[in-house]
């Protein structure tokens, strides 16, 4: 067991909820400020957003300390350099590895892949069917992400035949409403972006510091919400390894 991904694999767990960088209009280095200004642990930076070639590479200096998700990433480098000639953004799987900790897609990761990438940094690919979502944490995936804003195929991810084997990470239409909804559904963790995050606010008086105070809201809602559903997770920060594994209601693939 690597205990970089341990330690990582912590922190996303006990920050229980995650900002996603999409692509907005709003200031790169304004949100990247809040998220400091948050003492956010965890982060996702997505290569849909257009400066996603020059920003990632700069994220761990910006970000000290950060665990650091790339999202919408694609594991088959043909694809990836193809697309570029449309997507300057896009990088592949084997180029963002010195710079982040983790990645995170809407599609499935291929065997190949997670075998290979799984012992340095934690993979969080998607599923469509039950059988997929074995296969890749069976392969090394530490979640599986689920898109909403239903939930139904949580619910059956987790379903009692299941035994709630599978960590599931899920985004799309979790507002700080549908929270509880999120977690009574299975789901470990949730995300969203900052157009939901932000909703509301005029981009013209925003600053860093109010992103800050919209996230620490996302953040606190998450663990209090999710302790309801899973009281054994309350005071995850202060359990030894072996009490953390212990409470997990799901399988653990970085043991």
């Amino acid at each position: 067991m690597s205990n970089t991904l341990l330690v990582n694999y912590r922190k996303m767990v006990e920050q229980a909820w995650m900002p996603i960088f999409v692509k907005d209009e709003l200031d790169t280095e304004m949100l990247l400020e809040g998220c400091r200004l948050a003492g956010l642990q965890v982060v996702e930076y997505t290569l849909r957003r257009e400066d996603a070639a020059e920003v990632i590479p700069t994220l761990r200096e910006k970000l000290p300390g950060v665990v650091i998700f790339v999202g919408s990433t694609i594991d088959d480098e043909k694809v990836v350099n193809q697309m570029k000639g449309k997507f300057p953004q896009l990088m592949t799987i084997s180029e963002l590895a010195p710079y982040v900790d983790g990645y995170i897609s809407m599609l499935p990761y291929s065997d190949e892949t997670l075998k290979k990438y799984s012992a340095t940094h934690l993979c969080v690919p998607a599923a469509s069917t039950g059988g997929e979502a074995l296969r890749q944490i069976s392969s090394g995936a530490c979640f599986i992400k689920v898109l909403g804003p239903d939930f139904s195929f949580s619910k059956q991810l987790h379903a009692l035949p299941t035994f709630g084997y599978c960590p599931t990470y899920i985004t799309g239409g979790v507002t700080m409403e549908r929270m509880e909804e999120a977690f009574a559904a299975g789901n470990m963790l949730c995300a969203a972006g900052f157009d939901v995050v932000l909703r509301g606010e005029d981009p013209a008086t925003l600053t860093a510091q109010k992103v800050a105070e919209k996230i620490a809201c996302f953040v606190e809602n998450a663990k209090k919400t999710r302790e309801k559903i899973y009281p054994q997770l309350k005071g995850l920060e202060k359990m030894s390894d072996e009490e953390f594994v212990k409470a997990l209601p799901n399988y653990c693939s970085v043991l």
